[in-house]
């Protein structure tokens, strides 16, 4: 169905791109040949869930942004528990955690959907988040300031 492809290439377009206006997309998919209008877009946005964030002083859309003081949600309780520290380490940020944690606050790293974190691996009690230079120090203050909400 088209639909279902060019939503699907709304997923792709921002995570390519840092698209901050609906009319950007129009322009990106007519481009393509997708002969969309702003009205349409606007309600693929409403189905996606999509969520209009503020990264580095520029806003953007992600799937499934996640609020990162939010201290209810459950993800952020498993994170603010079970993270030890974080450390920054060239363009690996080193996050220690409860023995057996890892995987879950990897998860929940992974749902952040934050530009320049290029992968994430899991050990037992260690994850390694791949990041290009240019964001790993402000990631990282972004990981202790979400830690620090809980504990002030």
């Amino acid at each position: 169905m088209a639909c279902d492809n060019r939503r699907l290439r709304i997923l792709e377009l921002i995570k390519k791109y840092n698209i901050a206006r609906q009319e950007q997309l129009v322009d990106l998919l007519n481009a393509e040949g997708y002969n969309v209008t702003q009205a349409t877009v606007s309600r693929d946005i409403n189905e996606l869930k999509l969520k209009k964030i503020k990264e580095d002083g520029v806003f953007r859309y992600v799937q499934s942004a996640r609020d990162y003081t939010n201290g209810d949600d459950k993800t952020s309780a498993i994170f603010k528990q079970t993270v030890h520290s974080v450390n920054i380490c060239g363009n690996l940020i080193v996050i220690k955690t409860l023995a057996g944690s890892a995987n879950a606050v990897c998860a929940i790293i992974d749902s952040f959907n934050l530009t320049g974190v290029y992968g994430t691996i899991a050990g037992d009690d260690c994850i390694f988040v791949a990041t290009d230079p240019d964001h790993a120090e402000n990631i990282v203050n972004r990981f202790k300031a979400f830690l620090s909400a809980e504990k002030e």
